[in-house]
C-alpha cells in the first residue's frame, strides 16, 4: 500500500488528479484474508490512509467516471486482462489516460498492460450484428519505476486544462522541468493576449519535448518538435539580448505563437541541457 500510495503522491506532483475504486474500499482484499479496512485501522497507516481519501473525496463516482471515458459511443465494448473483465482498465484506454494497481501479483509488476478487446458493431449492409477481437496496450503504474516511462507524457497531458498564461507560469514546473524562464517572462504570461494563449501553449509544449530529448553534445543540434524555429537574422541580434544572472546574452532563437503575431525568444543552454526563455509577445 505504501508503494500505491507512493505512486499516487508522484503523480499528484505531475497534475490534478483523483482516484476511483469500482467497490467501496474496507471490502478490498489486500492479501488473502488482509482487508483495506484492517490496514487503515493499523495506526502506523493513518497518514497514507488520509490521503487515499482526498484523493477519492475529489473524484466522482466509478460509474459516472467510466461513462464519461467510454462516452455513448462504446456501448458495445468490451476490455479483459488476463481473462477478467477489467473496466477500469478500459476506462483508462479510452480516456487516452493511465491506470494504477497495486502491486499484488507479477503480472502488474509492467509500464503497459495487454488489453483484449471486443467490439459489437453493426454491417452497415445486412444490420446484423457484427463481433471484432483485437489487442491494444494502456499506460499503467504499480511501482514509481514504472513512472519514468509516461513522465514526459503525464506533465505535458494536464496542459490541456490549463486556460491562462497565469496558470502556465504557476504550473511551469511541473509543465516544463526542462525549460528555464527568466523572471520576467512571469508578466509576459499573466499579461498574455489571449489571442496567442493556445498558439504559446502548444509551442511550450514542443519546446519542453525538444529540450527533454535533446543531447548538448550532437554536433547536430536539437531536433525541433516545432516547425519554423530559426535564428534572428545578424543584424537584428544585438536587439534580442536580455540580462541573464547579471550577463548580457543573446536570445535569438525564436517560433511563432500565432500567424506570425507573436513570438517566444529563447536561447540553448548546453551547461544545463535546458531551453532558457526571455521573451513570450508581441514581434519584437
Amino acid at each position: 500500500m505504501r508503494t500505491f500510495v507512493a505512486v499516487l503522491k508522484e503523480l499528484r506532483r505531475w497534475r490534478a488528479i483523483s482516484l476511483a475504486t469500482q467497490s467501496p474500499l474496507d471490502q478490498a482484499e489486500l492479501a488473502r484474508g488482509y482487508y483495506y479496512a484492517q490496514w487503515r485501522n493499523d495506526a502506523r497507516n493513518r497518514d497514507e490512509h488520509r490521503f487515499i481519501q482526498r484523493m477519492r473525496d475529489r473524484c466522482t463516482t466509478f460509474t459516472a467516471a467510466l461513462h464519461e471515458a467510454a462516452s455513448p459511443h462504446h456501448d458495445g465494448l468490451w476490455h479483459r486482462h488476463n481473462g477478467l473483465d477489467v473496466q477500469g482498465l478500459g476506462a483508462a484506454r479510452l480516456a487516452k489516460g493511465m491506470a494504477v494497481s497495486l502491486p499484488l501479483a507479477p503480472h502488474w509488476d509492467t509500464p503497459w498492460l495487454e488489453l483484449d478487446i471486443e467490439e459489437l458493431s453493426e454491417d452497415p449492409e445486412t444490420g446484423e450484428p457484427v463481433a471484432k477481437a483485437f489487442s491494444k496496450q494502456v499506460r499503467h503504474a504499480s511501482r514509481l519505476a514504472h513512472l519514468d516511462e509516461h513522465e514526459a507524457w503525464g506533465r505535458l497531458s494536464g496542459l490541456d486544462h490549463v486556460t491562462s498564461g497565469a496558470e502556465l507560469w504557476s504550473g511551469r514546473a511541473d509543465f516544463f522541468p526542462n525549460l528555464q524562464f527568466l523572471p520576467h517572462v512571469q508578466d509576459h504570461l499573466e499579461n498574455l493576449d489571449p489571442t496567442w494563449f493556445k498558439g504559446a501553449r502548444q509551442l511550450l509544449r514542443q519546446l519542453q519535448a525538444t529540450a527533454a530529448q535533446w543531447d548538448p553534445d550532437s554536433p547536430t543540434g536539437p531536433h525541433w518538435e516545432a516547425p519554423n524555429i530559426r535564428g534572428e537574422h545578424e543584424n537584428a541580434r544585438s536587439e534580442r539580448m536580455w540580462d541573464d544572472n547579471g550577463k548580457e546574452e543573446c536570445f535569438q532563437l525564436h517560433g511563432n505563437l500565432n500567424r506570425n503575431a507573436g513570438r517566444i525568444y529563447f536561447r540553448l543552454v548546453h551547461e544545463e541541457k535546458t531551453i532558457r526563455i526571455a521573451h513570450i509577445g508581441h514581434h519584437l
